[in-house]
């Protein structure tokens, strides 16, 4: 719960809400996408995009993983998407990166549910 908690605060410091929505649950349109949106941390899109903690470093620290820009495809869509991810580079340390993992993973394990917690958001 302390690690997920900081990396609630990093994200927060860091501005991943802004494109990933409250908590990282939400929808931003992106077009020329994927999917046409910004994957939420608690969607199926999220795991297909990020297998390990290993690509979760690499999209944050480089705006993208080393799988989706030797691909192709994925690397064209990537380049033509209108909201690209930031590098965050060195801005972001190592310290961060595992606690943003562990605030993604008690996310993911931790669903939306219906009702007004859903709709406070």
């Amino acid at each position: 719960a302390a690690a997920a908690s900081a990396g609630h605060e990093a994200a927060y410091r860091l501005g991943c809400f802004g494109c990933h929505g409250p908590e990282g649950r939400g929808l931003v349109m992106n077009p020329g996408s994927f999917k046409g949106y910004i994957p939420p941390w608690d969607g199926p899109d999220f795991a297909d995009l990020v297998r390990d903690d290993a690509e979760l470093r690499q999209w944050v620290r480089n705006g993208a993983s080393d799988r989706f820009l030797a691909n192709p495809i994925a690397s064209r869509i990537l380049k033509s998407q209108a909201i690209a991810m930031p590098a965050y580079a060195e801005r972001v340390s190592d310290d961060d990166l595992v606690a943003i993992g562990a605030y993604i993973a008690w996310v993911r394990a931790h669903p939306r549910t219906g009702g007004a917690a859903a709709g406070g958001r």
